[in-house]
Formats: C-alpha cells, structure tokens, sequence
C-alpha cells in the first residue's frame, strides 16, 4: 500500500474530508476542510503524518469552512481552482492538467465543474477525490441545463476514463468505484 488515507465526517452537512498521506515521505494533502475537527490534527500527529498541502475541490461553505483553521494549524499551502476562497489565501490556483505532488508520488488534477463554475477533482492513482461532482450513485446539483450537461460530459471525459478499480471518494456520503458508477450510476446508464 502505497497510501495511507482517512476520512472525517465534518460539518452539519457531513461533509467528508480526507487526509492522504505517502507511506515513504509522510508527506500528506488534506482535501476540503468542511469545518475544523480535533480528530484531524489528532490523526496526523498519531501517524507522523505533516499537512503540506490543503485541496479544495469547490469553492460551496460546506467545503471551506474549517480552511482557515487548518491553515493556521498546518501551515499548509492553499491549492484550488479558483482564488476565491472566503476566509483563507489560495497560494495556488491550478486548472485541468496541472499536477500535484504528495511525497513521492505525482496526481493531477482534471475538471469536474458543473455543480460549481469551477470545479476539479483530484486522482491520485488509485484514487478519485471529486468533491461534490459525483457521488455513490448520483451526481451534483445544478443551476440550469447547461451546467448539467458540463458536468456530466466532465466526468465522462475526465472520469470515466480512468480505470475502473480506482476509487471515487466523495464530498458526501460513501465512497464507490469508477467501474461502479460508469455502469450503474442512473444519471449516466
């Protein structure tokens, strides 16, 4: 195992944030930072694990509002798609194509937007962060028909591609597969 991953349910949407960590370097991303949770620090220090870098995947409050905290915690850098983040400086905006190191491995960072202007997930094989994108079996809500189908060509394009055994972890609820949710999930069979 080349990872070591945990999931926080935060926030009065239970948002999941994720912590991911490089067994070789201890060097670890946390992704959106619903609200702030001492189980958080707790399961880093636990594990020798140091934040350098915080994701957020969207710019909805539900998946910011612990950032600040984090961010005077950590002392991580901010990487989003956007430099819009209420409450906290984004040292790095990145679009589709770019790239993310944690430790000794390299992810990159594809678009997902639709339910936001600006959206990305993160794959860092063999896994998917797509925020609130899509979901076990559904996908994110939108404003018009438009942005519905942006979003459900982003992740036919961007998503659907990758290998099916790759996990999908999600914004919210539980975490799936690409294989799954290219074949059963009912917004795309």
């Amino acid at each position: 195992m080349i990872w070591q991953a945990f999931k926080f349910d935060v926030g009065h949407l239970e948002v999941n944030c994720f912590m991911l960590g490089c067994f070789q370097t201890r060097e670890a991303v946390l992704i959106d930072v619903g609200d702030w949770s001492d189980e958080i620090p707790r399961f880093s220090e636990e594990r020798g694990l140091t934040v350098k870098t915080i994701f957020i995947t969207h710019d909805h409050y539900d998946h910011i509002q612990g950032l600040p905290k984090a961010v005077q915690h950590f002392g991580a850098a901010v990487v989003a798609g956007t430099s819009e983040l209420q409450g906290a400086t984004v040292d790095r905006v990145v679009k589709h194509g770019d790239t993310l190191t944690v430790g000794e491995h390299t992810g990159r960072f594809v678009d997902t937007s639709g339910h936001t202007p600006v959206g990305l997930s993160l794959i860092l094989p063999p896994l998917v962060f797509t925020g609130d994108a899509l979901f076990a079996g559904s996908v994110g809500g939108t404003s018009n028909p438009d942005d519905y189908n942006r979003q459900l060509d982003n992740i036919r394009k961007n998503l659907f591609t990758l290998p099916g055994h790759y996990e999908v972890h999600c914004g919210h609820g539980p975490s799936s597969t690409i294989e799954i949710e290219r074949t059963h999930n009912p917004f795309f069979v």
